[in-house]
């Protein structure tokens, strides 16, 4: 594109986290290229005046100047500084955007200005979930979809390694069923219309949705599976536990001292691994530093003093640690984003890595033998659930190694509950969450 248009060209990079940036910057160098890197910890303390020149050198159409690169996090390119700044260039601007699903959010796409004559989003998945209006806006802004590149292509290509999927149903308590179903029948009170003409949640009820998804994301029974299957792996080593942003109850706690005395899983993992197992543990948190978390995956990918991290969120976007083979999943997620950067984050190549295996652990509100003695009323209650377990462990399951093996006990979970088809009913394209 810069060679195309004699080099006049303003390159804006913007990427949502620090550690990103600084990975974008490694190959920006290889292109001969010395970007302007824009955030509060940049290693280019005078980044602000940096970009304010190079500005102002293009514009004064400097000999060597007429092209500059400026890349950043999502924080500072909605600074005021930033956006002052680019404001003033008068040449051929490129917005590229890393993770840009994250530019629907309201904050970041009232930043999308006409004068970016170039643009290019870079996403797993540019639809944002449940949020049609920010989807809307990036493919307003960004144009129709340009390059794909698939998952199953990259594998085939052997950009990915291959992969065994293994889900592994756990049921919810007795307590965490009826706080489900107490919570789906208020959900259902919640409903009211949209701006659109469609049917959608209150704020109430969104705020009950996500309490709801809490539960499944927190299911007890998940630490007590993972204590179970992980046995054959206590003294492997490049282990991932993808935990829930979420809160569990500790057994035999009495129901009302929930709000004051609820244990993160990832503790309870942590815990179980760490503790009762003797396993070599870390977790790896947004509470760790950027020099923390180098060192930590320094670490885990020697794999002599560190076996296993303990996740949650910060690994979804952009953290590179190709050594991780075995991943266990407890973080329910219907989010598609989220669960395809999951998948992704353990099949990054490595040496002496033949396959990953994911071990999925699939919520539902009743073990398959039970189906049969619910009424008709009950099973289609919580069907919405097991539909959202069941679609990600389709997409899972699609091409794994083992596909058929994984696939039987989708088909037998979809017998039991009478599923069909896993497509979106109309009741829950409108309501954003099913109940």
């Amino acid at each position: 594109l810069s060679k195309n248009i004699d080099h006049k060209l303003a390159a804006i990079i913007v990427c949502p986290y620090q550690h990103l940036v600084e990975q974008w910057v490694e190959d920006i160098l290889k292109f001969n290229i010395e970007p302007i890197i824009g955030y509060s910890e940049s290693s280019q303390k005078d980044w602000q005046k940096r970009l304010k020149d190079a500005i102002r050198d293009q514009k004064l159409k400097v000999i060597g100047k007429e092209f500059f690169c400026f890349i950043c996090t999502n924080a500072t390119f909605s600074s005021d500084y930033v956006q002052t700044q680019l404001a003033k260039i008068k040449s051929d601007t490129l917005l590229m955007v890393d993770e840009a699903h994250n530019f629907g959010a309201p904050y970041l796409s009232c930043l999308l200005f006409d004068n970016y004559k170039y643009r290019l989003a870079l996403s797993a998945t540019l639809e944002r979930h449940n949020d049609e209006e920010g989807t809307a806006k990036l493919y307003d802004f960004f144009g129709e979809k340009c390059i794909e590149y698939t998952l199953d292509r990259a594998i085939e290509e052997k950009k990915l390694t291959k992969y065994k999927y293994y889900p592994i149903v756990v049921t919810l308590t007795e307590e965490e069923l009826e706080a489900y179903d107490n919570l789906s029948y208020e959900i259902g009170k919640c409903i009211m219309k949209g701006k659109n003409g469609k049917m959608k949640l209150s704020s109430r009820g969104e705020r009950l949705a996500l309490q709801r998804s809490r539960i499944v994301a927190g299911a007890r029974n998940k630490v007590t599976m993972l204590e179970e299957v992980i046995q054959p792996y206590i003294h492997d080593k490049h282990i991932l536990v993808y935990c829930g942003a979420t809160k569990g109850l500790e057994q035999n706690q009495d129901r009302s001292d929930v709000d004051s005395e609820d244990i993160r899983q990832i503790d309870m993992v942590t815990d179980l691994l760490g503790n009762k197992l003797g396993m070599d543990v870390s977790q790896f948190t947004s509470k760790e530093s950027v020099e923390e978390r180098e060192v930590l995956k320094r670490e885990f990918s020697a794999g002599d003093t560190l076996k296993v991290l303990i996740a949650i969120k910060c690994l979804d976007e952009g953290v590179n640690i190709p050594k991780i083979k075995t991943a266990f999943i407890l973080a329910s997620t219907t989010n598609p984003k989220e669960y395809i950067q999951r998948r992704g984050r353990v099949l990054r190549l490595a040496e002496g890595k033949e396959y990953a295996e994911i071990y999925d652990f699939i919520t539902l509100p009743y073990g398959i033998e039970e189906v049969t003695s619910l009424t008709t009323a009950q099973v289609k209650r919580n069907s919405t659930l097991v539909k959202n377990e069941l679609r990600r462990a389709e997409e899972f399951s699609r091409i794994a190694v083992n596909m058929v093996e994984s696939a039987s006990l989708i088909d037998e979970i979809k017998d039991a509950y009478g599923i069909q088809e896993l497509n979106w009913s109309s009741e829950e394209e409108d309501y954003g969450y099913g109940f």
